[in-house]
């Protein structure tokens, strides 16, 4: 049994663990017997424990797993095409493009359908621009491109900053400060299908993509001369990232640095092919949702705690412990 599989297993029983917790551990406490007896159908399908197992806390679970995997995977993507390990969602300004949009859509009053697509359209166009500050005469400079997701991110912050406070009611207004500071409360199926949809597709994508992704890894000049077509390759592949991304925006909210530590945790300790990277990657971002998530709903003494709150206090210090790194000082002189 090589090393790389064995830590695969480790995560896997860990990964398995916290759904276990998940699911059985909230205001209602259920043993894991009782959860796995209302799950397979044995129990009654009406009363108290099958309402909060299916429709409180399974559709939550799902959906911490969703948004985790889509971060994770959309980081990932983000790092390979930026060629360095700082690259993120939320730090490349991506996520607030997204929350922009989504915030926009929600004081218009729009469907729940309308929403990832505003999503996407945000991020991408949030990605285009941070990219487009970013590129200097030697390519796509990492120092440029976290600083122009700062400033980017700021700006939107503003906007949306604006939109709360002009909301149209104090319900409308609390509904979208809530969802600015990132959660996954009160989610039910109809909105986790919509967003699973969206990050299965821009896994499939990026997945399919997994050799480009090695190319790309080499250099743009150099993979251009093994014969890729490197800017259709970035495009489809920025397409990806955003498409997951937004997915997660749109049911969770501006929730950071899941798409900085996981795909760095993947990278370094699974090996060197992509498509277990990415795989790890996804089954990191869900673990330490749903990690956060129960921290969230049992922390709070009958409060929950915002979501997106919990993973900045730990991706804030990890952020600050990379680029202090000797790598992380490696790849901002770039």
């Amino acid at each position: 049994m090589t090393s790389t599989f064995f830590r695969f297993l480790i995560l896997a029983v860990v990964l398995a663990f916290a759904i276990i917790v998940n699911v059985c551990v909230g205001d209602v406490c259920l043993t894991p017997a009782q959860a796995l007896h209302e799950i397979c159908g044995s129990g009654a399908q009406s009363g108290a424990l099958h309402e909060v197992l299916w429709q409180i806390r399974l559709p939550r679970i799902f959906v911490a797993m969703v948004v985790g995997t889509a971060l994770a995977v959309s980081g990932y993507v983000l790092q390979a095409l930026s060629r360095n390990s700082l690259a993120d969602p939320y730090l490349t300004g991506v996520s607030s493009g997204a929350g922009l949009a989504v915030a926009v859509a929600m004081i218009c009053n729009a469907s729940f359908s309308v929403i990832p697509a505003a999503a996407f359209g945000g991020g991408l166009a949030a990605s285009l621009l941070v990219a487009s500050m970013a590129r200097g005469p030697a390519g796509l400079s990492v120092g440029r491109l976290l600083l122009s997701g700062v400033g980017l991110s700021a700006i939107c912050s503003a906007f949306i900053t604006m939109i709360l406070i002009h909301a149209s009611s104090v319900a409308q207004g609390q509904g979208l400060f809530f969802w600015l500071a990132g959660g996954i409360a009160g989610r039910t199926w109809t909105e986790v299908i919509p967003a699973c949809g969206y990050t299965v597709a821009g896994i499939i994508i990026a997945l399919a993509m997994s050799k480009q992704i090695r190319l790309l890894s080499l250099g743009a000049q150099s993979a251009q001369a093994l014969g890729l077509d490197v800017a259709r390759t970035q495009w489809i592949l920025l397409a990806s990232a955003v498409l997951m991304c937004g997915a997660a925006v749109s049911i969770s909210g501006l929730v950071g640095f899941v798409g900085l530590i996981a795909p760095h945790l993947a990278r370094r300790l699974y090996g060197r092919d992509e498509r277990m990277q990415m795989l790890c990657a996804g089954m990191l971002g869900m673990t330490l949702v749903l990690i956060s998530d129960l921290a969230a709903r049992t922390l709070g003494q009958g409060q929950e705690l915002p979501l997106g709150t919990l993973l900045s206090l730990v991706g804030g210090p990890f952020f600050l412990w990379l680029i202090s790194s000797k790598h992380g000082r490696e790849v901002l002189q770039n």
